[in-house]
């Protein structure tokens, strides 16, 4: 994969190939990557296969990834969004239609709760995307992750969801290491 300042969109696809409805992979990216990394996978699912989901997003708030995604060319009409961060800026945003706002990272009941509703709710949803473990992990044990972790594979797998977790820290090895278990593909972007 070549990273001369873009991502080749060919390369994820390929190493996404040939994965069953329902598989979960775990990507990890280095920061400088990231953001192209999670742009070419919603382009995927999103414009290309035009597929509807759930992206939940530890780090970055709705209203700035919504609007980043679409400047980078990402159709953002089917997505659902589960916000972790906006309300911890102190701000007090209504849910909208594609976006439920979540009290902090560390109320992970009140997401897991979310998840469910999302998902089967609407049984449209076809791929769930979470941004970032590491991010997580800010605010949660190692421990309480990985039993979030085993709950949300759970219900991606019972869902028949796709299922895309991303990592920017390949140092949580702990993390990582139980994660990859779980998963159909364990992606190191480099």
């Amino acid at each position: 994969m070549n990273f001369n300042g873009k991502f080749e969109r060919k390369g994820i696809r390929d190493r996404l190939r040939g994965l069953r409805e329902g598989f979960l992979v775990l990507v990890v990216s280095p920061p400088e990557k990231y953001e192209d990394t999670n742009i070419e996978i919603l382009a995927m699912f999103c414009n290309d296969e035009k597929l509807s989901g759930l992206y939940i997003t530890v780090n970055r708030p709705y209203s700035a990834l919504v609007e980043n995604l679409r400047s980078r060319g990402v159709n953002v009409d089917n997505l659902f969004f589960i916000d972790l961060i906006t309300k911890t800026s102190g701000e007090s945003p209504e849910r909208t239609k594609n976006c439920l706002f979540i009290s902090s990272p560390e109320n992970l009941t009140d997401l897991g709760i979310a998840i469910d509703e999302a998902i089967y709710a609407d049984g449209n949803k076809k791929f769930l995307f979470l941004d970032t473990v590491s991010s997580l992990l800010l605010y949660n044990s190692a421990g309480t992750i990985k039993n979030f972790e085993e709950f949300i594979i759970t219900r991606m797998r019972r869902g028949n969801l796709k299922g895309i977790m991303i990592s920017i820290d390949k140092d949580e090895k702990e993390i990582i290491a139980f994660l990859s278990h779980f998963c159909d593909k364990f992606i190191i972007i480099s």
